[in-house]
C-alpha cells in the first residue's frame, strides 16, 4: 500500500489518500480542495473506489459532493454519525455558511471491514470528538482523525462531543502496539508509543 498526505482547507485538515499497485485508490477525509485532489489522482493515473471519513465534520467532508460527482465513488461513515450529514449543527458546516448534506452509500460499524483492491481497512469505533468518531487500521498504520494527536486529542465540546466516552477509546488505542503509526487529522504523524508516554491525555491510561 502507498499513501501520502494533503492538508487542506482553512484548518489544514489531512486528508489521506491511498492506493494499491493495481491503481486502485480511496481517499480518507478530503475535507476542502477537490480540484487539488483530483488532480493528484489523474497524475498518479488511480481510480477512486471509496471514500472513508473518520468523523461528520465540515473541515473533514467538504470535497465530497464535488469527488462523488466526477468519480462515483461510494461515501463511508460510521453509523454514530449518520445523523450529521444532514445537519449543519452537528456537522459544523454552518460555520461554513454553505450547506454540504451528503448521503452515506455504507454505514460502518466496530469491527467492518473495507477492502478496495489490495487494502484492507478495519474500522474502530473510538467516540469522543462525535459520536461515530472512528479510526482505520490497516497493518501498522492507523488514520486516527481528530481521535489522537500528536501531543493533543480532539475536542469535546463540539456537539454530540464526550469526554467520558473520549477517555474510554484513547485507553482503547493505548492497548494498541506501540509501533502503530498514528496518521492523524491534523498535523504530525507519530506512534502509539510516543503518545503513551508524552500524550497528557494518554499517559497513565
Amino acid at each position: 500500500m502507498n499513501y501520502c498526505c494533503f492538508p487542506v482547507g482553512a484548518l489544514q485538515a489531512n486528508c489521506w489518500l491511498l492506493w494499491d499497485e493495481q491503481k486502485n485508490a480511496l481517499l480518507i477525509d478530503p475535507g476542502d480542495e477537490a480540484p487539488r485532489l483530483l488532480h493528484a489522482l489523474r497524475e498518479r493515473d488511480l481510480t477512486l473506489k471509496a471514500i472513508l471519513l473518520t468523523h461528520v465534520h465540515f473541515d473533514h467532508m467538504m470535497a465530497v459532493p464535488a469527488l462523488q460527482e466526477t468519480t462515483g465513488a461510494p461515501l463511508m461513515v460510521h453509523a454514530g454519525d449518520a445523523p450529521a450529514l444532514t445537519d449543519g449543527e452537528l456537522s459544523l458546516t454552518i460555520w461554513q455558511g454553505i450547506p454540504c448534506l451528503l448521503t452515506a452509500d455504507r454505514l460502518l460499524q466496530e469491527g467492518d471491514t473495507v477492502v478496495v483492491g489490495d487494502m484492507e481497512l478495519s474500522v474502530l469505533h473510538t467516540p469522543g470528538h462525535t459520536p461515530g468518531s472512528c479510526c482505520y487500521r490497516c497493518g501498522d498504520d492507523l488514520f486516527a482523525g481528530d481521535t489522537l494527536f500528536a501531543g493533543s486529542v480532539g475536542r469535546t465540546d463540539f456537539p454530540g462531543g464526550d469526554r467520558m466516552a473520549q477517555r474510554e477509546s484513547l485507553r482503547r488505542l493505548a492497548a494498541l502496539p506501540d509501533t502503530v503509526r498514528v496518521l492523524s487529522g491534523h498535523e504530525s504523524a507519530t506512534t502509539i508509543g510516543y503518545e503513551k508516554y508524552h500524550n497528557p491525555y494518554m499517559m497513565g491510561l
